[in-house]
């Protein structure tokens, strides 16, 4: 006799498995957002970066990291060109047990590109959203950092304790021009924190919702499982 429900389960443990891989690997990353693109398309080393408002160099309310790093290794992007950012949606909270779009302090982050514009993000969306990262060199390569800062509704460095959510992506254009020449990155988010202790961080950190892609590959395993379940159903007919 067969067994018609082995399939379903091993191809559900593997999705489980790479799902938790993809979580652990993909989800949550430390160090420099690393952008590459191939066929036309970018892509970046992770779905999620760590930043520290605590910054040794920087004080307690800017940061220059993470910063941005091209990987040519697995594709340059046009030499000359601009890469660019683009930030979307709004500031989110960690007041220690949910993320929401209410700071305690009017707080906002500010972002100021290589030519000198500034990025907002505040809890009712994003003001000024483009920005400049660099220009590309000959090879197609970049190595970026910008002064992100976060500011109180007074308009002076500082932030209530707790952990501060952006969302952006980057793209690529010729210099000056908002024009894509390539297909922008998936969304990634950027996790900053403001004075929590390490254990209390990553809590907000591993609050984050799972990529898409985590649930577009789940969907798809529910979807074989429902075709095995089918195939049963008609064999056990017949």
């Amino acid at each position: 006799m067969r067994n018609h429900w082995l399939k379903p389960a091993l191809l559900l443990a593997l999705g489980l498995n790479i799902s938790s891989a993809f979580a652990a690997t993909n989800h949550q990353h430390m160090g420099d957002i690393q952008p590459w693109k191939v066929g036309g398309q970018i892509y970046t080393n992770g779905s999620l970066f760590e930043a520290d408002f605590g910054d040794f160099y920087r004080g307690n309310y800017v940061t220059q990291a993470p910063g941005f790093d091209a990987d040519t290794a697995k594709g340059a992007f046009g030499a000359g060109n601009w890469l660019r950012f683009q930030g979307l949606g709004a500031l989110k909270f960690w007041d220690g047990s949910i993320w929401s779009n209410t700071v305690p302090n009017g707080e906002y982050i500010e972002i100021e590109d290589a030519i000198g514009n500034t990025t907002t993000f505040t809890a009712s969306g994003v003001s000024n959203p483009i920005g400049v990262i660099d220009q590309l060199d000959a090879e197609g390569d970049l190595h970026s950092h910008l002064d992100m800062t976060i500011k109180t509704a007074s308009n002076d460095k500082g932030g209530s304790i707790g952990a501060y959510w952006i969302m952006m992506q980057i793209f690529e254009t010729a210099p000056g021009s908002l024009v894509h020449v390539s297909t922008a990155s998936a969304p990634f988010a950027i996790i900053f924190n403001r004075g929590l202790d390490h254990e209390a961080f990553e809590t907000a950190v591993s609050a984050v919702p799972v990529p898409s892609t985590v649930w577009l590959f789940g969907s798809a395993l529910i979807g074989l499982l429902s075709a095995g379940r089918r195939r049963r159903t008609m064999a056990l007919r017949a």
